[in-house]
C-alpha cells in the first residue's frame, strides 16, 4: 500500500495506544518490586536518588537537601566553602607525585609507602605477569562505599586494561544486592535465599572471604553472566569454584555455559569448594541446591591468565568493630584459600561517630582498627597491605531553644567537615605504618577539609545533600586518583630497579599522630 494512501489512526486511538505503552512499562516496573530475582533490574531503591527527577531540574532550581530529622528542606544560603589545598601538605614527603594527573576537583596524591614497603610484594608480583599465566590478585575490603563497586569498579577497570584481565574473581555468595554488588555482572537469583552478614553477626562467625554468607533453599539458584556494555564481557572465563559449606544434607551443582560444570553433597564436610577448569572458556555461570539448604559463601570466576583481579568485598554498613564478629580461624583459612597478593583496607566511614575520636588524639580507635586488618590479613601474612582513608563527611551543629509558652525551635548551623575525621585518619596512618602496610588519605585527595561540601556543590553534584557519600561519579573520580597513585608507585618502583631491588627493610617505629 502507499504511503499516502495509509489509513491514519484518529487522535483519540493513538491517545490510548501512547497511554497502554506507559501501563505496560509501568507494570514492567512493578514487577521489579513483586519479584525478588528481578531485584538487581529495580530503577530506584530507597535511599537512592530518584533516577531522571535530577536531570529535569532546571539549573536554578533551589538545592534540596535532608536535614537531621530526614525531612526534606530547601538548602540555606551559606558562605562558599574554602578553596581546596593547591597541592599536598609539605610535611608528606612521598615520591611520585608530579606524575599524578590532575582530575577535578581533586587533588593528586600519592601513596605514602617508603621504600615501597608496603607494596613490594603486589609490584613483584606485577612485573612477574609478563613471564607467567598466572593472575594477580588484590582483595578490597570495606564499607557501603566499596559495597556499591563504584570506587573498585573504576580501580578494576583501570588495572585490568594495564595487566590483562584476570576476570571477576571472588564473589560473595549470592550476591544480594542489599548487601553488595558488582557494577560488571549480570545477576539472576531466583528461589528461596537468606544472609548473614559481617554487619550482624550470628552464623557462628562463619561469613566466608567476603563477609556474608547466603542459604539456598532447595531448589534456589544464581546465575552471573558479564554485562554486555563491561570489559568483562570481552575476556571469557576459564576457572570456577563454588565456595561453601558441607553441612545439611543438600547437594550443590554447578553449570558453565548451561553445561553441567559439577555437583557434590552437602554432608557435613565442613567448609569446602567445588572446582571447575574449562581450557575452551565460558560467559555464563550458575549454582544452587537440590533435597536441602546449602550454605554458600562465595564463587571464583577468573579467566586463562595472565591478567589481575581486584576484588569489592564490602559490605553495607560494616565497621572497625564489626570483625569481632568473625570466626578468626575461618576467616584466615577463607582469606589463604584466596592467596592475594594484595589487601586493601577502607574502613572508617561507619567509626567517625565512636566515642574515642571525639577528643584527645583519637589513639582508642587503634584497636579496633588493628583487630580488623589483622583479621583480613591473617591468612595472607606475606601480601601487600594496602589502607585507604575513609572519604570527607560533613556535619551540622544543631542548637534548640524552647520559648516561655514550650514551644520549641531548632536553629541550623552550616555545613562543615565532621570534627573527628582528621583524628580518624592520623589514626589509620599511623596504624598503617605500624602494620606495614602503605596508606593512601583519599579525604586529602577529595581536598580535605569541607571538601563534601565542595564536591555536593558541583553541578551536576559529586556528593549526595546527606554530607556522606559521593554520586557516581564522585566515585569514579576518586577511584581514578586511586588509581593513579597506585600505577604511579609501581612505575616508580620499577624506575628504582623493580625486580632486582632487594627487599625492603623493616618498617621505623611509627610517629605517633598529634591531637
Amino acid at each position: 500500500m502507499n504511503s499516502e494512501n495509509a489509513p491514519v489512526a484518529p487522535p483519540v486511538v493513538r491517545r490510548l495506544e501512547l497511554m497502554s505503552a506507559f501501563a505496560v512499562a509501568g507494570l514492567c516496573l512493578c514487577v521489579t518490586y513483586l519479584v525478588p530475582g528481578l531485584s538487581p533490574y529495580q530503577p530506584w531503591r530507597p535511599g537512592e536518588p530518584v533516577p531522571v527527577l535530577a536531570a529535569l531540574l532546571p539549573r536554578e532550581a533551589p538545592r534540596i537537601i535532608e536535614d537531621d530529622r530526614g525531612e526534606l528542606i530547601e538548602a540555606p544560603e551559606e558562605a562558599p566553602p574554602p578553596p581546596p589545598p593547591a597541592a599536598l601538605p609539605s610535611d608528606v614527603a612521598l615520591a611520585g607525585v608530579g606524575a599524578l594527573p590532575a582530575r577535578e576537583p581533586g587533588v593528586p596524591t600519592a601513596l605514602e609507602d617508603p621504600d615501597h614497603r608496603g607494596m613490594d610484594h603486589y609490584y613483584r608480583a606485577l612485573a612477574g605477569l609478563g613471564r607467567s599465566t598466572r593472575i594477580v590478585r588484590a582483595l578490597h575490603y570495606g564499607d557501603s562505599t566499596i559495597a556499591a563497586d563504584g570506587i573498585t569498579s573504576t580501580v578494576r577497570t583501570r588495572v585490568q586494561a594495564r595487566f590483562g584481565n584476570g576476570g571477576p574473581g571472588f564473589l560473595p555468595a549470592g550476591m544480594d544486592p542489599r548487601w553488595n554488588m558488582r557494577s560488571d555482572l549480570s545477576l539472576s537469583r531466583q528461589g528461596g535465599w537468606s544472609t548473614h552478614s559481617l554487619l550482624n553477626g550470628g552464623n557462628n562467625g562463619r561469613f566466608g572471604l567476603g563477609g556474608i554468607a547466603s542459604t539456598a533453599s532447595s531448589g534456589g539458584y544464581l546465575v552471573i553472566r558479564p554485562k554486555m556494555d563491561t570489559p568483562t564481557a570481552a575476556v571469557p572465563w576459564a576457572r570456577a569454584e563454588l565456595w561453601y559449606r558441607g553441612e545439611g544434607g543438600g547437594r550443590v551443582w554447578a553449570s558453565a555455559d548451561d553445561q553441567p560444570a559439577g555437583e557434590a553433597g552437602a554432608n557435613g564436610a565442613g567448609d569446602t569448594k567445588l572446582i571447575k577448569e574449562l581450557p575452551t572458556g565460558f560467559s555464563k555461570f550458575a549454582f544452587g541446591s537440590t533435597g536441602a539448604p546449602v550454605l554458600f559463601y562465595g564463587a571464583v570466576l577468573e579467566s586463562h591468565g595472565p591478567g589481575v583481579t581486584w576484588e569489592s568485598l564490602g559490605v553495607v554498613g560494616v565497621g572497625a568493630k564489626s570483625f569481632t564478629y568473625a570466626n578468626k580461624r575461618h576467616l584466615n583459612d577463607q582469606s589463604a584459600s584466596r592467596n592475594p597478593d594484595l589487601v586493601v583496607v577502607m574502613l572508617g566511614g561507619n567509626d567517625a561517630g565512636y566515642p574515642v575520636l571525639m577528643t584527645g588524639d583519637g589513639m582508642g580507635y587503634l584497636p579496633y582498627f588493628q583487630t580488623a586488618i589483622r583479621a583480613v590479613r591473617s591468612g595472607a601474612p606475606n601480601s601487600s597491605c594496602l589502607i585507604v582513608s575513609p572519604l570527607d563527611q560533613g556535619t551540622r551543629d544543631v542548637t534548640t531553644t524552647t520559648a516561655e509558652d514550650g514551644t520549641v525551635t531548632e536553629s541550623r548551623g552550616p555545613a562543615r567537615s565532621k570534627p573527628s575525621m582528621k583524628r580518624l585518619v592520623d589514626v589509620q596512618r599511623y596504624a598503617a605504618t605500624t602494620e606495614g602496610c602503605a596508606f593512601w588519605d583519599a579525604r586529602a585527595a577529595m581536598g580535605g577539609e569541607g571538601a563534601i561540601m565542595r564536591w555536593g556543590a558541583r553541578r551536576p553534584p559529586l556528593a549526595w545533600a546527606d554530607l556522606l557519600h559521593l554520586s557516581g561519579a564522585g566515585l569514579d573520580i576518586v577511584g581514578q586518583m586511586l588509581a593513579d597513585a597506585i600505577e604511579s608507585g609501581y612505575d616508580h618502583w620499577q624506575a628504582s630497579g623493580g625486580l632486582k631491588r632487594g627487599l625492603p627493610k623493616p618498617p621505623g617505629p611509627p610517629v605517633t599522630p598529634t591531637p
